[in-house]
């Protein structure tokens, strides 16, 4: 586990942005996965909003309005789906060589890894701050101007919550072997972590083992800090969901650096 120690962690902060511009100009340039991404963010935002009847939510003894509860559950989502599949672009690299010549380049791994996770972590700050937007201007959230500020606020959430995810998927995608795996990957890690986070249902309306489930997801802490910025309401005091997130980000973020050194690229 020498791996692990910090002490050892050789960082080039140029290399780092160098990646990270990489990542946001490969996704600019993608239009189809900028469409598909916003694609599906509104068509979920359209599906649970718009196919159930307005209600009130109580959480923490506060009374959320059903919308601004799914709209701001619709930002976890998106930090869930493209933080981690983002942290499992290592695998496309990996089979179309580009590694390679990652691997060679006179910086440690610990900067490659980094700057790929810097860069796909601001691509999510930009999509969910969009997403907040929308939601903002079709009135999920009310039309009050000064969301805005609280959806700036929240976005240091959405960065450390990305970090821990991004780190999961590379460390995923350090291990796969082929593309076949992406759907194991979809079946038996990403849905579940996002239906168990409580970013469409609250836990007052979930059975017991559901709510002891949701509370094991680290995921649903980053949503139970997020809708505390936004909405002012939340399921645990700030500080519990701030060490929570802040232990499975580290953690995530050594793993991922360790499997990334460990990785072999033929």
């Amino acid at each position: 586990m020498s791996d692990l120690n910090l002490k050892s962690i050789n960082i080039n902060y140029s290399g780092i942005w160098v990646l990270a511009k990489r990542e946001l100009l490969a996704f600019w340039r993608n239009k189809i996965r900028i469409i598909t991404s916003f694609s599906q963010a509104i068509l979920f935002l359209s599906v649970f909003i718009f196919s159930f009847p307005s209600s009130v939510i109580s959480i923490g003894g506060q009374q959320i309005d059903s919308k601004a509860f799914i709209a701001s559950g619709i930002g976890a989502m998106t930090v869930l789906f493209t933080g981690i599949f983002g942290g499992l672009g290592v695998m496309k690299d990996k089979m179309f060589g580009f590694m390679k010549e990652l691997i060679i380049a006179p910086v440690s791994r610990n900067t490659l890894m980094l700057g790929r996770t810097l860069g796909i972590a601001i691509q999510t700050i930009i999509q969910v701050f969009i997403i907040l937007l929308i939601s903002l201007a079709v009135g999920f959230f009310g039309y009050d101007p000064n969301m805005i500020w609280r959806f700036l606020l929240a976005l240091p959430v959405v960065l450390l919550s990305c970090l821990s995810i991004v780190g999961l998927g590379i460390t995923i995608g350090t291990r796969m072997r082929d593309f076949e795996s992406f759907g194991l990957i979809q079946t038996f890690i990403v849905m579940p972590m996002f239906w168990l986070s409580g970013a469409m249902f609250p836990l007052s309306t979930s059975a017991p083992v559901m709510q002891v489930l949701n509370r094991c997801n680290p995921l649903f802490y980053s949503i139970d800090l997020f809708r505390l910025i936004i909405l002012g309401a939340s399921y645990h005091p700030f500080w519990i969901d701030l060490i929570v997130m802040g232990v499975f980000a580290i953690s995530m973020i050594l793993l991922g650096s360790y499997s990334f050194k460990k990785m072999e690229v033929k």
